[in-house]
């Protein structure tokens, strides 16, 4: 995966557009339909984020879920914020997970689909990893999943480096320094 490019990012704004991606999706015909039901915290604070790394993070977790219901069900994409973090859950109404299987599940190469290839969710854990997050599971079988992604608040210091040609973001706690992509960071 690319390094992410950090920036304040409204994770509500995320959300909405991998919704929108789907919509079409959702309502495939032939295919019993998906209701996607939007759950968006109020007043939530930016992130420090790569936007389209998230976007791609979060329509990879879509997609399972709608694999997760081939006989229709309910998607909701859920923000919520709690002290330093921001979560967004993405739950499926599905078939469900055995303890087994998300105990697995962000192994590379580990599948449960046909048509999987097994890296999908492990390139959602690097990508979340890369922001300084973590994504967990809960899952009951055949009553559906929730992936939870957990990111830190946009607290960043932004640390200039003249001999390298930039500007760099370190989030708070234990994060790793990335690039910053900023029209007011100048060197």
């Amino acid at each position: 995966m690319p390094q992410p490019h950090l920036q304040s990012v409204d994770l509500n704004e995320v959300v909405q557009n991998v919704a929108r991606l789907f919509q079409a999706q959702l309502h495939t015909p032939g295919r019993p339909p998906i209701e996607c039901r939007l759950e968006l915290a109020e007043s939530m604070e930016p992130v420090a984020a790569d936007p389209e790394l998230m976007h791609r993070a979060l329509s990879n977790l879509v997609l399972n879920a709608m694999d997760a219901m081939p006989e229709g069900g309910v998607l909701t994409l859920r923000t919520r914020h709690h002290d330093d973090r921001a979560f967004v859950e993405v739950s499926d109404t599905g078939t469900g997970l055995t303890p087994e299987e998300c105990e697995r599940l962000f192994t590379p190469y580990y599948t449960s689909k046909a048509h999987g290839t097994g890296l999908g969710l492990a390139m959602v854990q690097s990508v979340v990893s890369d922001h300084g997050g973590r994504v967990s599971v809960r899952s009951e079988s055949e009553r559906g999943s929730t992936f939870i992604v957990e990111l830190p608040k946009a607290g960043l210091r932004m640390i200039c480096h003249p001999e390298r040609s930039g500007c760099f973001a370190k989030p708070s706690g234990n994060g790793v320094e990335r690039p910053l992509l900023s029209e007011s960071c100048r060197v």
